[in-house]
């Protein structure tokens, strides 16, 4: 019997997908079955990536571009169904954030912020769901963060992004649930990946962060890659609109 979470023949777009979060979920749904494209900015770091899933037995591509310029991106969809004859699945993990105070941050880093981690989304989505309209299946994941709902000082633009990434993940589901696509998202809490090194060069603040999450610890970049596979996959049928907290139980604890 085919298992309920097996993503064979199932092609997925990982934006961001080069390190931290986005290639360890790659790694788990190419684990899973799927064939995964890997996107960022430098083709290099992506070939190196792919060939490391690929040396653990898994099918991997790459798609080199940058997530917030249109023309690109519209081209890099096109291109991943006509090379793979499909795509099935996107999950739409870029993202970036400005470690500065109201007062310091400027319009273009507001903007810059916004345009990376919620408006490519949009527009990524908008794309890539029309194919799987036609093919009347499809799978939509956006990752967000436990900062849409609890905040922190100096990172009110990321906040923001994530906050209405929410908000567009329940709208899109709503649109597109009586045509086969799910639209969901994966809230992470602290995560030892790349973009959070200026925590563990800052031994005060990586601690707190660690004994403010019940858990203790700091999550690993592997470990929301089970949750991407259960909402890629059939085993996720009937969920649409939701949004999966993984953060170690730090948003439910005082």
């Amino acid at each position: 019997m085919k298992s309920l979470f097996s993503l064979e023949g199932r092609v997925a777009l990982i934006t961001g997908g080069s390190r931290g979060l986005g290639f360890g979920m790659a790694c788990g749904l190419a684990d899973a079955g799927a064939t995964v494209v890997l996107n960022g900015r430098v083709p290099a770091t992506l070939e190196a990536r792919r060939a490391e899933i690929e040396a653990r037995g898994g099918k991997a591509a790459v798609a080199s571009f940058d997530v917030c310029d249109r023309t690109a991106a519209d081209a890099a969809i096109a291109d991943i169904e006509k090379r793979h004859g499909k795509l099935d699945i996107l999950i739409n993990n870029a993202a970036w954030g400005v470690p500065h105070d109201l007062f310091e941050t400027t319009d273009d880093e507001w903007r810059g912020v916004l345009d990376v981690a919620l408006d490519s989304c949009f527009r990524l989505s908008r794309c890539a769901a029309a194919g799987m309209v036609k093919r009347g299946w499809g799978r939509i994941v956006m990752i967000s963060s436990i900062n849409a709902r609890i905040s922190r000082g100096t990172n009110t633009a990321y906040v923001t992004a994530k906050t209405g990434l929410e908000g567009l993940t329940r709208g899109l589901a709503v649109e597109l649930a009586s045509k086969g696509v799910t639209v969901n998202c994966i809230a992470p809490g602290y995560m030892e990946t790349e973009i959070n090194d200026d925590f563990k060069a800052d031994p005060p603040r990586y601690e707190w962060i660690r004994n403010r999450t019940p858990m203790k610890r700091w999550g690993q970049p592997d470990e929301i890659a089970g949750a991407a596979v259960f909402l890629s996959s059939n085993a996720s049928a009937y969920v649409t609109g939701h949004v999966l907290v993984a953060d170690g139980g730090m948003s439910i604890a005082i």
